[in-house]
């Protein structure tokens, strides 16, 4: 710093030597003390981030047991096997199998109507008070609050309680009825409990994911230099500490930012003659900065295409001055699902690679990034013509596959455009109309191009209707299903039949399903559609003897109720579960794999079977065949439309069938459409066929008048 005075003495005219020299010591001096306030503070809220984490993610834990326990204690079975009188072979196959074994939970117990410990998961002998000394007064305490809770609802609570040295997680419960078909015994209920104990394995599954270290319970003092939070029991009192290292960014921060803002202020004071002495070029660095951040704030930092903010600006420009102008807006086909697949990486680079893409293919227009996956191109004064042969230009660029590192992506692009010769339209009209268009390309078969006409404000207005239609139709429950024959390949008789929603409005007439399912799964009305199609197909099929086959949208099949709601299905019908086949994509399988196959594991214990439908179509692999329980694949029809014009396919389908017969899968071929498929889909070895050929979907009466003949 000596040298950096000594430098200006030399370079700065003595009358503005200690002026600047003040200015730069207070402005400086600014700078370390709001670092130092800064980092200080972002220590802060880093740990108070990592304190509400971890609280949380305890308050989740509790939350999780008493959920576990809740279907176990609210259960008119276990009001006949544990409530009315105690089964203790029912216990340990119906609660002890699951809770116990699977789930992991260490304590699992029987309280009578007394409070005596009648059953205990780990011990053969037990006292009338094994559970009370097992888990502690917390656990204690809960007892009584359980008692107090009216039976009609679901009386239990969870929490954490402390028994010398162990510190568990428990949930406490009455044994009640779930439905009026039996009612519970007179007097004080029996009591459920599951408890495990908060060791070393279980805080590090609970803070897996919270980037927290060295995570540990003390059940003393507080460890000095720990962060820590109390864990406390069902009075009110501490019954722990969790304690863990924080991190702290901000005193990290500081360590690397102290010696390079003295080098910075090193600079800054020798730099600080130079620019009095500089002054022009001063200037000239402050317009190149200028710039610069202009072009920050108008730019998408990652394509470096300009976005929405100068789109807007740069329409306003022309609608002011009276110019003719087309817009396009195109949105690009298939890129979530991509994004998904591939990663965000690689969805960054499919976005730069488009945007230079839309570069070449479009000239010298004006081409932003409007967000997400959507562009503009916006074309000042064009010839007739011109916005329509861009926009095939636009398509024909997009026709080849994308090369992203080792993969090779082919997504699409539905563009629609605005065209005016003197608009008068404000440029949100002007966008606003561009999106109309680009979404009626969509709606078009994607892919292609299509131009604004006032016509689809009254379609964009007619979807929005169809919604509102829609949501009367399932609440009134008006949605009903159709079914299409699915045959033995070798007998050719009618074994199956999948079923199919239809929906029929009042006013347009049947509404095609690839028109109303897009709009309940935006919607949210999908899950409902589901429920209503299993029932009444189960309902309508049980007495055929036939195989019914059901499909299941990604929403229902990640929805944590469809166990439960098959279950009911199932019950409610009588429908034999090994005739009932869930039939889902290869889609669901690329988002959780391992959490697809617990989900799919767990519908199967009902007695139904699983199914991969549209198989080849999507991005499964051998891999998933071989850790998921299914038990048919179902080949795409895009494999069986060239069999009898393209021989190399037949080859591919004997080898898709050889596979599925290796993983001991039956298989199933969709699409058939002529005699022909149907012999070569026979003959490679499928078991089962479905298609035109064998009849269109009918109403349940056709194959119930079928059954009674037979």
């Amino acid at each position: 710093m000596a040298a950096a005075v000594r430098l200006l003495r030399v370079s700065v005219p003595r009358q503005y030597l200690w002026p600047l020299l003040s200015l730069l010591g207070v402005c400086f001096g600014f700078i370390f003390l709001l670092i130092f306030l800064s980092t200080r503070a972002q220590d802060a809220q880093q740990l108070e981030r990592e304190r509400q984490a971890l609280g949380g993610v305890f308050a989740t834990a509790s939350a999780m047991v008493q959920h576990d326990l809740q279907d176990y204690a609210k259960w008119d079975d276990a009001v006949r096997h544990i409530g009315s009188r105690f089964d203790a072979a029912w216990m340990d196959d119906n609660v002890v199998a699951y809770l116990g074994r699977t789930q992991g939970y260490s304590d699992i117990f029987v309280l009578g109507a007394d409070d005596r410990t009648l059953y205990s998961f780990k011990d053969r002998k037990i006292a009338p008070n094994t559970a009370q000394l097992r888990l502690g007064a917390d656990f204690v305490r809960s007892i009584a609050e359980v008692r107090r809770l009216p039976p009609e609802g679901s009386p239990i609570v969870s929490g954490f309680t402390r028994s010398g040295n162990q510190v568990l997680v428990y949930a406490t419960a009455a044994v009640v009825p779930l439905t009026g078909k039996i009612a519970a015994p007179r007097g004080p209920t029996r009591l459920l409990v599951i408890a495990r104990q908060v060791d070393e394995a279980f805080l590090a599954d609970l803070t897996r994911e919270l980037n927290v270290h060295d995570v540990r319970l003390t059940l003393g003092n507080r460890t000095a230099g720990m962060d820590a939070i109390a864990i406390k029991g069902r009075s009110g009192e501490r019954i722990a500490w969790l304690e863990w290292r924080s991190h702290h960014p901000g005193a990290s921060l500081r360590q690397h930012l102290v010696p390079a803002i003295l080098a910075v202020a090193f600079v800054a004071f020798v730099a600080a003659g130079l620019i009095l002495r500089r002054g022009s070029q001063s200037i000239e660095a402050l317009r190149a900065s200028e710039l610069l951040a202009r072009h920050l704030s108008d730019h998408d930092p990652l394509t470096e295409l300009p976005n929405r903010r100068a789109l807007g600006e740069r329409l306003g420009e022309l609608v002011a001055a009276r110019q003719g102008l087309a817009l396009l807006f195109l949105d690009l086909d298939g890129f979530k699902d991509a994004n998904d697949v591939y990663g965000h990486s690689a969805g960054d680079l499919l976005l730069k690679e488009a945007a230079g893409r839309l570069k070449a293919a479009a000239g010298e227009a004006f081409i932003a990034r409007a967000g997400g996956d959507e562009f503009a191109v916006l074309l000042r004064s064009p010839s007739s013509g011109v916005a329509a042969a861009t926009c095939e230009a636009i398509l024909e660029a997009f026709s080849t596959p994308f090369k992203v590192g080792a993969y090779s992506i082919t997504i699409g692009t539905s563009i629609g455009y605005f065209e005016s010769a003197t608009s008068c339209d404000s440029a949100e009209e002007l966008i606003r109309k561009a999106d109309v268009a680009m979404y009626a390309a969509k709606d078009a078969g994607r892919n292609c191009a299509q131009v604004y006409h006032p016509s689809l404000d009254e379609g964009h207005e007619r979807r929005q209707r169809l919604e509102q239609d829609l949501k009367r139709a399932v609440e009134n429950e008006e949605i009903y299903v159709r079914y299409q024959p699915i045959v033995d390949a070798q007998l050719g008789e009618v074994v199956a039949v999948e079923a199919l929603a239809r929906w029929s409005h009042p006013v347009h007439g049947d509404v095609p399903p690839d028109v109303f399912i897009p709009i309940a799964e935006i919607s949210g009305l999908i899950n409902a559609i589901g429920r209503q199609v299993l029932l009444n197909a189960c309902r309508e099929m049980r007495e055929t003897g036939l195989d019914l086959a059901v499909n299941l949208s990604p929403a229902q099949f990640w929805d944590g109720n469809l166990y439960d709601e098959v279950q009911q299905v199932l019950e409610r019908t009588g429908f034999p579960p090994e005739r009932l086949e869930l039939e889902i994509t290869e889609s669901l399988l690329l988002r959780r794999p391992q959490v697809a196959a617990a989900v799919i594991d767990r519908l199967r214990s009902l007695g139904i079977r699983m199914a991969l439908d549209d198989f080849g179509t999507g991005f499964a692999s051998i891999a998933y065949l071989q850790q998921l329980t299914i038990d048919r694949l179902k080949i795409d029809r895009s494999f069986l439309a060239p069999l009898e014009s393209e021989p190399d396919m037949r080859e591919v389908l004997v080898s898709i069938v050889g596979l599925a017969k290796a993983y001991h899968l039956e298989v199933c071929a969709e699409g058939i459409e002529t005699p022909g498929q149907a012999q070569l889909a026979r003959l490679a070895g499928c078991g089962r066929l479905q298609g035109w050929l064998f009849g269109r979907p009918q109403a349940a009466s056709a194959f119930q008048a079928v059954a009674l003949r037979a």
